[in-house]
Formats: C-alpha cells, structure tokens, sequence
C-alpha cells in the first residue's frame, strides 16, 4: 500500500509539474473560507476517507448525506433516525473511517439510542459505493448514560481511527452540574475519559479479548492488568465533543467544554505512553472546582495535566469546539491548531510552539462569527480542514487567502497526500512498535 501511494505521489508531482499547476510563491498570513456545501439539516460534522472526493456529512437525526462535486445528494448514504434520540445533545454525533475502508467497506458511526445512551457501531458499504447498509449495524461499545432528564448532556461526539489503527472515543462525565456521581475521577466507569479499543475484525498481536465484547484491549493500553478499566486511554474529562489526531505529527488535540468559567484544549504528543489524568472535576481548566466537595486527587496535584490554552466566557464565549492541526497545503497556515467555540462562532488558531493565539473571525466571513451555529471542524480525503454549521446547513473549508500560498509548486491535493504517506509510514512504525510491546509483555 505505501508503495503504491508513494508512487502515485511522485507521478501526481511529476504531473503538477509539467502543467504548472500549484500554488503561487508567497508565505501566507491569512486565511479565507470557501463554501463547499450546503443543504444540509443539522449537520454536526463531517469525515472523508482518504483520498475520497467525496464529503461524508453527519446529520443529528441520524442521517449521513454525501456531497458530491459540490451538490448534496439526495439519497442518504445512511439512515439509522429510528435508533437514533436526538434528546438533550443527543443525535448521530460521530462519524470515522479506517485506513483501510477502500477495501473493507467498514465505517464507524457514534450515537445516543432511544434511551440516551451511547452506542459505537460499525456499519458496511453496498455495491452502490454511496449508499451503507442499515442492516449491517455491529455494536461495538454501549455505555449507559445516567437516567433522568437532568442527565441528557455531556455525550461527547468524536471517534477516530488513530494513526495506530485502533479506534479512539472520547466521552463525557454523563451530564449534570460539577460530576454529581463523580464519573470523570471513577477508574471504573467508562465516562469521562478517552478510550482506545481494538475492534478489529483483523486484530493486532497482543490485543486481550473481552469477555462478551466485540473489542479487544490493545496491548499497550496504559492501565492493562491494574485495577482502572483496560479500556481507559486518559481520564478527567467533563466533555471532549471534538477532538482531533494531527495527520502529519500524529499528536492528539482536545478541546474539553467547560462548565461555568472556562474552556480548554489538551494536548497529548504521539509519543505519550497515556495514563494522563485532565482534571475534571477537580479543575476546570487551570482553575481549582469549589464545587467539588471532596477533591481526589486534590487541586493542582502533580498528576493532574493542565491544559495547554484555555479562555474565559467574559466576551460571551461558552463552549469550545475543539478542531484540528491545520494540514491541508503548504501555507503558512500549516501546522496551526484552529478551533471555535458554539456561543460565538468566534473561530482562533495557534501554532503549538508559541500558543499565540490568532482570531480568525473576521477573515472567514459568513463561516464564523454567527453564534450557535459552530458545532464541528473536519478534513476532507486530502487533509484539508473543514468547518460545519448546524443551523446553516453548510460547511466551508478553510484555505490560505489567494496570493498568501507558498511556492513549493505543490497544491492542496498532493498536499494533502504526502500528508496520507508520512501517517501510513507512521502507522507501520506504531504497528511495529506494539507488536514489539506485545511481545516483551508475553514474555515477561
């Protein structure tokens, strides 16, 4: 496969190169946005599978719809509503495709049944490559939400398939103010943290079964054979509703929703072994929770990781919406983590070496600024970010301002490719690197 895709890079560089194609030479300071599709009801976000032209846009009933050459289709490429409670923050919330997806056809979807609780299931493409079966559905993970109307927010609404293989879910505490049965502090209890799971159906070496689960643990998982849940990746989380992997870099960015005071992103290097503990409810971001009657670990203790950027609600700002590492093109603007917040629709970006923060609002036009509208960031099959507005039923993309680009002679698309060769070199490493984990562990 990497041989395959190494040369169909140099080719579509030898090709860029004969027609002149690519961007213009100049270093980019700004950004703009494009829109790219519209029609849409309440979507809330947007995947593609690499290399795919395609858009895979989640709708909150229960639908996803594809946009092709710019145009909505009519025809669902999935409908579940039935199955799906759009109660509280409930809805079709996630949407994730495996590397391997062109061959397998296997996608995965997360959302909140009839009861409010939350369901990770896999589904399988037809013969018509734009419609899934709604039959095929295999539960993956269910986790029972707290019961009562009290109790319909804080579900999360991201997975990915990581640059590792395995599938990664992030859920929130249950709902509630300051985590009244205390789930993000729980080692038992599967809300409130970040999960990692091998769901095959092809599983890694070393990966541990679980008894009546399609899962299995992988090997590395950091709490494997001591007493927190094996599934557990990372813990003390109140509602990561969006979170993201840098394709070129593999490093995970989460922005946590805060409660009453403060919004925050975290951030966790590719290489971090996991374990980390994020503070909810002890903190909210870098601020000790008075609410919480009886802090364990205790307020700024050294196990607690604080978060690396976080912002108040003074300017009416309320709810972050966690985004991505800017890949798409080589710009200035690569390598900035962009992200928004719901309230607003006021959209920022930074580059993690400094955390300057940039407000990127007025130069994206009618794709920020609207509050209430800003529900998720995405990338598209080439590694070029998008933005989804609810309530407008669009999503735009994000690009460098025209003349802004720089002169590598390379555009979005090959762009977007090398940056599927360096993540498909990077999971072969991370294989290798498990496998090895695995085997020291059988060993020992």
């Amino acid at each position: 496969m990497e041989r395959m895709l190494t040369a169909f890079v140099f080719f579509a560089a030898f090709a860029l190169a004969m027609t002149g194609a690519g961007p213009q030479a100049a270093r980019a300071q700004t950004a703009q946005a494009q829109l790219v599709a519209s029609g849409l009801t309440q979507p809330l976000f947007v995947a593609t599978p690499a290399g795919d032209t395609r858009l895979f846009a989640v709708e909150r009933a229960g639908r996803i719809r594809i946009v092709k050459n710019g145009v909505t289709q009519a025809t669902p490429f999935l409908d579940i509503q039935t199955r799906v409670s759009t109660a509280g923050e409930g809805g079709l919330l996630g949407l994730a495709f495996p590397a391997d997806y062109a061959s397998s056809g296997l996608f995965s979807v997360y959302y909140t049944d009839s009861n409010s609780d939350s369901v990770l299931a896999r589904f399988s493409v037809t013969a018509n490559p734009d419609v899934a079966d709604p039959n095929s559905e295999q539960e993956l993970l269910f986790i029972e939400q707290p019961d009562g109307s009290g109790f319909l927010n804080h579900k999360g609404g991201t997975l990915h398939y990581g640059p590792d293989g395995f599938l990664w879910f992030a859920s929130g505490d249950g709902g509630g103010g300051n985590d009244p049965f205390e789930n993000a502090q729980n080692f038992q209890s599967l809300l409130g943290k970040l999960l990692r799971l091998d769901v095959g159906p092809v599983f890694a070496a070393g990966s541990i079964p679980v008894s009546g689960e399609v899962y299995r643990i992988p090997a590395d998982n950091p709490f494997v054979a001591s007493a927190p849940r094996d599934e557990i990746w990372a813990l003390g989380f109140r509602n990561p509703y969006r979170w993201s992997f840098d394709r070129a870099t593999g490093d995970l960015w989460i922005g946590d929703v805060g409660q009453g005071a403060i919004e925050e992103v975290d951030f966790e290097a590719a290489s971090d072994p996991g374990g980390r503990n994020y503070g909810w409810d002890v903190m909210e971001g870098g601020n000790c929770n008075g609410n919480d009657p009886a802090p364990a670990p205790p307020c700024n203790d050294p196990s607690l990781t604080l978060p690396v950027h976080q912002y108040g609600h003074g300017s009416g700002e309320c709810s972050i919406i966690g985004g991505y590492v800017y890949r798409g093109d080589t710009s200035a603007l690569s390598g900035l983590y962009f992200f928004g917040d719901f309230c607003t629709g006021r959209v920022w970006s930074f580059a993690p070496s400094t955390l300057a923060v940039v407000d990127r609002t007025a130069q994206l036009g009618a794709a920020a600024g609207v509050g209430f509208t800003l529900v998720g960031f995405g990338e598209d099959g080439f590694g070029r970010l998008l933005l989804v507005q609810r309530n407008a039923g669009t999503i735009y993309r994000i690009v460098a301002a025209p003349g802004t680009s720089t002169g590598c002679g390379i555009g979005p698309e090959l762009a977007g490719l090398l940056a599927l060769l360096a993540a498909a070199r990077r999971a072969r490493g991370q294989r290798v690197l498990a496998a090895a984990r695995a085997s020291a562990s059988i060993r020992a």
